[in-house]
Formats: C-alpha cells, sequence, structure tokens
C-alpha cells in the first residue's frame, strides 16, 4: 500500500494526515511517479491531487502515464527560471540524476563508484529550469499539505525558490543524504516557523501554523 522507500508516506499518514481527504501534495523529483514515490500513496487512497515535476523526458513520459490526474510539469526546479547543465543517468543510477552545479562532491564519487558497478551511464544534457514561485503562481496553488523534495543536492535551490508570502505549506519532506548538507535548510526552514518531526534518509518538517501540527511530534535537534 505505501510506496515511499523508508517508509516517509506511512509516517505522514499515521501521524500527521491520518486519513485527510482531498489534500493538496507537490512532489519535486517525482522520477516516474510509482517507484520509492512519496506522494502516490496520498493519490490513489485519499484522494489527493497534485503537481509532479521530473526533467528528464523518457522518464517524464512514463510520468505522465502513470499519473495521468495529476499535473505532470517536464522541468528541473532551482532558483532561477532558464535552463541549466544536468547529470542524466541512464541504467541502475537514473534515479540519482540531477543538476551538475549542485551536486555534491561525494555525490560525484557515489555516482561514479555505481556507475562502474552497474555498468551504467552518464551524460550532460541540458534541461528548463523553473522556480517553485513560478510553478505555483501559473498553477494557482496558494495552500500544499505536503511538500517532497528528491533532487540529488538541489534541495535547498527548490526551498529557497519559494516564496512563503505566497503559499502555505504544512509540510516539508526533503532528501538527506548529507547532515552538513542539511543543517543550512533545516535552519532557514526553523526561522519560518518549521520543526523537526522525522530525521532519516529525509527530513520532514511541519510548519506550527499548521492544523497537523502536534507539538509531542516534534524531535529536538
Amino acid at each position: 500500500m505505501f510506496n515511499s522507500q523508508y517508509n516517509q508516506d506511512k509516517f505522514l499518514e499515521e501521524s500527521v494526515f491520518k486519513g485527510y481527504k482531498k489534500g493538496v501534495y507537490m512532489d519535486v523529483g517525482a522520477h516516474d511517479g510509482i517507484s520509492i514515490n512519496n506522494t502516490l500513496y496520498f493519490e490513489e487512497n485519499n484522494g489527493w491531487t497534485g503537481i509532479n515535476i521530473e526533467p528528464i523526458k523518457s522518464v517524464f513520459d512514463k510520468l505522465m502515464a502513470n499519473r495521468p490526474n495529476a499535473i505532470n510539469i517536464n522541468c528541473a526546479v532551482c532558483n532561477t527560471d532558464g535552463e541549466t547543465d544536468f547529470l542524466c543517468n541512464k541504467g541502475e543510477t537514473e534515479m540519482i540524476s540531477g543538476i551538475r552545479a549542485t551536486f555534491d562532491p561525494r555525490h560525484i564519487h557515489r555516482l561514479a563508484r555505481d556507475n562502474r558497478r552497474f555498468r551504467a551511464k552518464t551524460k550532460t544534457i541540458k534541461v528548463p529550469t523553473k522556480r517553485m514561485e513560478t510553478i505555483l503562481d501559473e498553477c494557482g496553488i496558494t495552500h500544499i499539505n505536503y511538500l517532497s523534495v528528491d533532487v540529488e543536492g538541489a534541495e535547498f535551490e527548490v526551498i529557497k525558490s519559494i516564496n512563503f508570502e505566497k503559499v502555505f505549506i504544512d509540510v516539508i519532506d526533503f532528501e538527506n543524504n548529507y547532515d552538513d548538507v542539511s543543517e543550512p535548510i533545516i535552519n532557514y526552514l526553523m526561522v519560518l516557523g518549521y520543526k523537526i518531526i522525522f530525521r532519516g534518509s529525509d527530513i520532514i518538517m511541519i510548519n506550527q501554523l499548521s492544523n497537523f501540527y502536534n507539538p509531542e511530534l516534534v524531535i529536538q535537534q
């Protein structure tokens, strides 16, 4: 039933959203919309609607087929509108593709190792980019219940591109590959009123003004 890699959706359903119907999600780095996906459960089981973002065109085509009821956008998200160099991986490393400029050196090392191990390939391509503010303005969205961000190093770029004066986001979930990279994101969101409720391979934070906020879930840093 649950689809996340590390039970993020299970945790959120059981501890935060608790069957909440017809919510709104945004999935940045949605891949094909099914494989170890954080938002599929809410769409299929609770009637949520939302936006899926995927920059690799061949993967995006699968996303369109797998999640036809969502708004699906073929771009990368960062803090500028335009285009960028993107490390596009084929084979077993496809899901660790990402924006070249924000790829951590440790992730470059991991990618090279995994490419050798799985005989996978990497090439640099150009992809269009949009800021979160631009996408939300275009879609007319001012409230997101659950934002999932899995973009292999560009998480802070995504979050900095949000205009929090225009949109209220209950829960923000971002990938935590390296703690030292995640700390500035945590601090940025804490200033905006968010608290950590889950820490592991992902960091999940909830806005203290959210109707879903429960202080008993808060993890002390």
